[in-house]
């Protein structure tokens, strides 16, 4: 009986740490959620980070093509000097668009704008819409417009056609030499 009471002792003793290590683990996964929300936000603007934009343009890609729709993503570029005014930009674009709609950073100077379900003259008549609120933070922005599926039909290459445009543009902003800026556009 004796080997039976030890068995069952050991058993009791196991059972608990097994509990324990669940509750740890459970605590861990928490954490690690919490950790990976918190990488998806700038922590001093609140606005969603560019790796963030990358997960769910392929999200919104894919669901695109599940449910034939198109999605718009629209990049602005800030020219020399406005750097500080695009965080300040991001936050209220954030409060005027739909809520579908998602605002995130693209290095210090531009933003990303991803509008679901939303053509390309839907982008542009957003556009025109937010313009005058773009104006009051930045004056002689850049923008370009990319939209799935008619400028590209894979996620990598929507993003990276996006992405290569955003940089055409912010170039011509920001050139060599200091100069007048004007609205620049690549389509």
């Amino acid at each position: 009986m004796d080997d039976i009471a030890k068995l069952k002792s050991v058993v009791e003793e196991l059972q608990g740490r097994l509990r324990e290590e669940v509750q740890r683990r459970t605590e861990l996964e928490r954490r690690c959620h919490l950790l990976e929300k918190l990488a998806y936000r700038d922590p001093s603007t609140g606005l969603r980070t560019e790796t963030y934009l990358h997960a769910r343009v392929r999200e919104e890609i894919d669901r695109s093509i599940r449910y034939p729709a198109s999605a718009t993503l629209l990049t602005l570029c800030a020219p020399p000097g406005a750097d500080d005014s695009v965080p300040r930009l991001g936050v209220r674009l954030t409060g005027e668009l739909r809520a579908t709609d998602q605002v995130f950073t693209l290095s210090n100077h531009g933003l990303a704008i991803l509008l679901v379900e939303t053509p390309e003259d839907g982008a542009h008549r957003a556009l025109e819409r937010l313009q005058a609120d773009i104006e009051q933070f930045i004056r002689g922005y850049g923008f370009t417009v990319t939209t799935f599926p008619v400028d590209a039909n894979q996620a990598e290459d929507f993003l990276n056609l996006a992405l290569e445009r955003h940089e055409k543009v912010s170039t011509q902003l920001r050139p060599e030499t200091t100069g007048t800026f004007t609205a620049a556009r690549i389509h």
